[in-house]
Protein backbone atom coordinates (compact mmCIF):
# COMPACT_ATOMS: atom_id res chain seq x y z
CA UNK A 1 0.00 0.00 0.00
CA UNK A 2 1.72 3.40 -1.04
CA UNK A 3 2.02 5.90 2.24
CA UNK A 4 0.60 8.97 2.50
CA UNK A 5 3.38 11.12 1.86
CA UNK A 6 3.78 9.33 -1.56
CA UNK A 7 0.10 9.54 -2.61
CA UNK A 8 -0.74 13.22 -1.55
CA UNK A 9 1.78 14.98 -3.79
CA UNK A 10 0.31 12.95 -6.95
CA UNK A 11 -3.22 14.03 -5.86
CA UNK A 12 -2.25 17.54 -5.20
CA UNK A 13 -0.09 17.56 -8.84
CA UNK A 14 -2.92 15.99 -10.45
CA UNK A 15 -5.48 18.52 -9.07
CA UNK A 16 -2.92 21.28 -10.10
CA UNK A 17 -1.92 19.88 -13.97
CA UNK A 18 -5.85 19.30 -14.05
CA UNK A 19 -6.75 23.10 -12.93
CA UNK A 20 -4.25 24.62 -15.29
CA UNK A 21 -5.74 22.74 -18.25
CA UNK A 22 -8.90 23.77 -17.65
CA UNK A 23 -8.21 27.39 -16.39
CA UNK A 24 -6.18 27.89 -19.81
CA UNK A 25 -9.17 26.34 -21.78
CA UNK A 26 -12.37 27.95 -20.88
CA UNK A 27 -10.58 30.95 -17.89
CA UNK A 28 -10.01 31.52 -14.34
CA UNK A 29 -13.63 32.96 -14.06
CA UNK A 30 -15.31 30.02 -15.79
CA UNK A 31 -14.18 27.17 -14.00
CA UNK A 32 -15.79 26.29 -10.70
CA UNK A 33 -13.54 24.07 -7.69
CA UNK A 34 -16.71 21.42 -9.06
CA UNK A 35 -15.27 21.43 -12.42
CA UNK A 36 -11.47 20.41 -11.76
CA UNK A 37 -13.12 17.97 -8.66
CA UNK A 38 -14.50 16.56 -11.81
CA UNK A 39 -11.76 16.30 -14.70
CA UNK A 40 -9.78 14.45 -11.49
CA UNK A 41 -12.62 11.97 -11.30
CA UNK A 42 -12.95 13.38 -6.85
CA UNK A 43 -15.11 15.24 -5.30
CA UNK A 44 -15.01 19.03 -4.15
CA UNK A 45 -14.37 18.27 -0.98
CA UNK A 46 -11.23 16.39 -1.57
CA UNK A 47 -9.95 19.21 -3.82
CA UNK A 48 -10.21 21.29 -0.30
CA UNK A 49 -8.05 18.97 1.76
CA UNK A 50 -5.08 20.23 -0.77
CA UNK A 51 -6.86 24.03 -1.63
CA UNK A 52 -8.54 26.08 0.50
CA UNK A 53 -10.06 27.76 -2.55
CA UNK A 54 -10.27 28.35 -6.13
CA UNK A 55 -7.44 31.52 -5.32
CA UNK A 56 -5.41 29.11 -3.59
CA UNK A 57 -5.04 26.98 -6.73
CA UNK A 58 -4.31 29.54 -8.90
CA UNK A 59 -1.74 30.60 -6.40
CA UNK A 60 -0.15 27.55 -6.92
CA UNK A 61 -0.35 27.51 -11.07
CA UNK A 62 1.03 31.05 -10.90
CA UNK A 63 4.06 29.75 -8.63
CA UNK A 64 4.52 26.48 -11.92
CA UNK A 65 4.21 29.14 -14.42
CA UNK A 66 6.79 31.74 -12.77
CA UNK A 67 9.02 29.04 -12.19
CA UNK A 68 9.23 28.13 -16.04
CA UNK A 69 11.04 31.61 -16.43
CA UNK A 70 12.99 31.77 -13.40
CA UNK A 71 14.59 28.41 -14.48
CA UNK A 72 14.64 30.05 -17.96
CA UNK A 73 16.66 32.38 -16.23
CA UNK A 74 18.89 31.05 -14.26
CA UNK A 75 19.99 28.90 -16.82
CA UNK A 76 20.92 32.15 -19.29
CA UNK A 77 22.71 33.43 -16.08
CA UNK A 78 24.81 30.51 -15.76
CA UNK A 79 26.03 29.94 -18.93
CA UNK A 80 29.76 30.41 -20.14
CA UNK A 81 30.08 33.79 -22.35
CA UNK A 82 30.74 36.98 -21.62
CA UNK A 83 28.40 38.89 -18.93
CA UNK A 84 27.52 41.37 -21.93
CA UNK A 85 25.82 38.74 -23.78
CA UNK A 86 23.85 37.24 -20.82
CA UNK A 87 22.75 40.09 -19.73
CA UNK A 88 21.39 40.65 -23.56
CA UNK A 89 19.60 37.19 -23.32
CA UNK A 90 18.25 38.08 -20.21
CA UNK A 91 16.42 40.87 -21.11
CA UNK A 92 15.29 39.03 -24.85
CA UNK A 93 14.72 35.53 -23.54
CA UNK A 94 12.60 37.32 -20.30
CA UNK A 95 10.41 39.39 -22.80
CA UNK A 96 9.94 36.31 -25.27
CA UNK A 97 8.57 34.45 -22.45
CA UNK A 98 6.08 37.31 -21.57
CA UNK A 99 4.80 37.29 -25.01
CA UNK A 100 4.64 34.03 -25.68
CA UNK A 101 3.34 33.12 -22.28
CA UNK A 102 1.13 35.98 -21.32
CA UNK A 103 0.15 37.44 -24.82
CA UNK A 104 -0.47 34.23 -27.49
CA UNK A 105 -1.82 32.48 -24.00
CA UNK A 106 -4.55 35.13 -22.84
CA UNK A 107 -5.77 32.84 -20.26
CA UNK A 108 -2.44 31.96 -18.96
CA UNK A 109 -2.32 36.01 -18.56
CA UNK A 110 -5.78 36.16 -16.60
CA UNK A 111 -4.25 33.63 -14.01
CA UNK A 112 -0.97 35.94 -13.49
CA UNK A 113 -2.90 38.87 -13.85
CA UNK A 114 -5.71 37.94 -10.90
CA UNK A 115 -2.12 36.32 -8.91
CA UNK A 116 -1.16 40.12 -9.40
CA UNK A 117 -4.11 41.42 -7.68
CA UNK A 118 -4.90 38.96 -4.81
CA UNK A 119 -1.33 37.04 -4.34
CA UNK A 120 1.13 39.67 -4.19
CA UNK A 121 3.57 37.69 -2.33
CA UNK A 122 4.24 34.91 -5.13
CA UNK A 123 4.74 37.71 -7.47
CA UNK A 124 7.32 39.10 -4.99
CA UNK A 125 8.88 36.32 -3.96
CA UNK A 126 9.52 36.19 -8.41
CA UNK A 127 10.64 39.29 -9.37
CA UNK A 128 13.87 38.56 -5.98
CA UNK A 129 14.42 35.27 -7.64
CA UNK A 130 15.06 36.69 -11.14
CA UNK A 131 16.65 40.12 -9.57
CA UNK A 132 18.72 37.60 -8.40
CA UNK A 133 20.15 36.19 -11.90
CA UNK A 134 20.40 39.57 -13.40
CA UNK A 135 22.71 40.90 -10.18
CA UNK A 136 24.97 37.66 -10.45
CA UNK A 137 25.53 38.49 -14.22
CA UNK A 138 26.20 41.91 -13.39
CA UNK A 139 28.75 40.81 -10.52
CA UNK A 140 30.40 38.36 -12.75
CA UNK A 141 30.84 41.15 -15.38
CA UNK A 142 32.12 43.41 -12.82
CA UNK A 143 34.99 40.70 -11.79
CA UNK A 144 36.08 40.36 -14.88
CA UNK A 145 36.55 43.74 -15.62
CA UNK A 146 34.03 43.79 -18.67
CA UNK A 147 31.69 45.73 -16.59
CA UNK A 148 32.41 48.54 -14.55
CA UNK A 149 32.27 48.32 -10.67
CA UNK A 150 31.49 51.16 -9.82
CA UNK A 151 28.22 51.77 -7.40
CA UNK A 152 27.71 48.02 -8.45
CA UNK A 153 24.75 48.38 -6.06
CA UNK A 154 23.08 51.49 -8.24
CA UNK A 155 23.88 50.16 -11.53
CA UNK A 156 21.65 46.28 -10.62
CA UNK A 157 18.76 48.38 -9.38
CA UNK A 158 18.66 50.61 -12.31
CA UNK A 159 19.27 48.07 -14.70
CA UNK A 160 16.32 45.67 -13.38
CA UNK A 161 13.99 48.51 -13.06
CA UNK A 162 14.69 49.25 -16.47
CA UNK A 163 14.09 45.80 -17.51
CA UNK A 164 10.71 45.14 -15.89
CA UNK A 165 8.75 47.10 -18.06
CA UNK A 166 9.59 44.32 -20.93
CA UNK A 167 8.34 41.28 -18.69
CA UNK A 168 5.41 42.83 -17.01
CA UNK A 169 2.46 40.77 -18.78
CA UNK A 170 0.15 44.18 -18.94
CA UNK A 171 3.01 46.67 -19.60
CA UNK A 172 4.11 44.56 -22.28
CA UNK A 173 0.35 44.05 -23.50
CA UNK A 174 -0.28 47.44 -23.18
CA UNK A 175 3.21 48.72 -24.87
CA UNK A 176 5.13 46.26 -26.51
CA UNK A 177 2.81 43.14 -27.82
CA UNK A 178 3.38 44.64 -31.70
CA UNK A 179 7.16 45.78 -31.88
CA UNK A 180 8.72 42.35 -31.98
CA UNK A 181 10.90 42.50 -29.69
CA UNK A 182 12.47 45.95 -30.97
CA UNK A 183 12.15 48.09 -27.95
CA UNK A 184 13.24 45.40 -25.67
CA UNK A 185 16.84 44.49 -27.69
CA UNK A 186 17.05 48.45 -27.66
CA UNK A 187 16.99 48.51 -24.14
CA UNK A 188 18.98 45.42 -23.88
CA UNK A 189 21.99 47.29 -25.85
CA UNK A 190 21.45 50.49 -24.13
CA UNK A 191 21.72 48.28 -20.46
CA UNK A 192 25.34 46.91 -21.74
CA UNK A 193 26.50 49.95 -23.10
CA UNK A 194 25.75 51.85 -19.66
CA UNK A 195 27.93 48.69 -17.91
CA UNK A 196 31.08 48.35 -19.85
CA UNK A 197 34.36 49.59 -18.68
CA UNK A 198 36.07 52.19 -20.46
CA UNK A 199 39.41 52.21 -20.78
Amino acid sequence: MRSAAITQPAIRDRILAEAERLFRAYGYSKTTVADVAQACEMSPANVYRFFESKAAINEAITEVVLARMETLSQGIAREARPASERLKRLVMEGHRFTCEQYLNESRVHEIVAIAMDEQWGVIDAHIERVRACYRLVIEDGARSGEFTSNKLEDRCQCVFNAVIPFCHPQIVAERYSLDRGRQAALMAEFLVDSLLARA
